[in-house]
């Protein structure tokens, strides 16, 4: 079981760092909230086949926190659409996992979980390493855009912390939960775009494989965290980096910076330490597996 776990981590890892490059290279000719409406829109269909299949009914109760959940995904994938097209692969991938963090820290502040003992020092070295590739300091290399990645992480994070709250009262299929995050997926793309734009000849197949591949995606990092311990699914999401990375170098000539690389490294190590406390100290297979990526 723990060996197909691991072999769901690594491809779900794979499909998501694939499905990012098309995002950028569909950026140059769609605006990305249009890319989010058409990842939203695939999404959709497909939960939606899986309920009627499965015979899962939308429910009357929380319904409130169901929209806020798809809201908070929804924007907050929008928000990583824009990183993606505008700043380096690599560094869009990187900043965006410091959802794990929001979560950590919402978690704590709204659910009221306890922080591990020690877990303070790990995030002040993820903190410190997230200045260190934003930069704000410098003019020259500072770029908003990287902003609007962790602003994405933090939605995705609330997003997952609004889960929590639903999936204690056990009233609720993940397919629902993942319909609500879809629909609104595709409305926070739209209101998002000023001006819708007609894709054209080659852009059709690529927004087909962004749609095909994160529903494929979506399935593996769910299984990822069922079959396997929490922390070595974390771990594995990191190798996402390491493959955004390989594609922003071969497919857009990108390079990283000795401080990119230094940072990558501190976050990912602090990363899985924070995990292995939270572990350590109560349940995290649970919010892990419900908080499908906010993908």
């Amino acid at each position: 079981m723990a060996k197909k776990g691991l072999i769901y981590a690594l491809l779900s890892a794979l499909l998501f760092s694939t499905m990012n490059v098309f995002v950028k290279l569909l950026g140059t000719n769609i605006p990305p909230g249009e890319i989010a409406f058409a990842r939203g829109f695939f999404g959709t269909v497909a939960v939606l086949i899986i309920m009627y299949v499965k015979g899962i009914r939308f429910s009357k109760e929380d319904r409130g926190l169901l929209v806020m959940r798809g809201l908070y995904g929804g924007f907050g994938m929008v928000c990583n659409f824009i990183a993606l097209v505008h700043i380096k692969l690599s560094d869009a991938t990187i900043l965006f996992q410091t959802t794990g963090i929001f979560v950590f820290i919402f978690s704590a502040l709204f659910l009221k979980e306890s922080i591990p003992k020690g877990a303070g020092k790990w995030l002040g070295v993820i903190l410190i390493a997230v200045l260190v590739m934003v930069n704000p300091f410098s003019y020259e290399s500072f770029s908003w855009y990287a902003l609007v990645a962790i602003l994405g992480a933090a939605l995705a994070a609330a997003a997952y912390t609004t889960i929590r709250t639903i999936s204690k009262r056990g009233k609720h299929s993940n397919f629902e939960i993942m319909a609500y995050f879809m629909i609104t997926g595709m409305i926070a793309g739209l209101v998002t775009t000023d001006k819708l734009v007609m894709p054209q000849g080659t852009d059709w197949l690529i927004i087909f494989a962004i749609g095909g591949i994160s529903v494929v995606a979506q399935f593996f990092l769910t299984g990822a965290f069922v079959t396997t311990n929490a922390v070595v699914a974390q771990f594995l999401q990191y190798v996402g980096v390491f493959i955004s990375s390989f594609y922003g170098f071969l497919i857009f000539g990108e390079s990283l910076s000795i401080a990119t690389v230094g940072a990558g490294i501190a976050m990912f190590i602090s990363s899985v330490m924070l995990a292995r406390l939270k572990e350590q100290s109560g349940p995290l297979r649970e919010g892990k597996v419900i908080e499908d990526k906010i993908k």
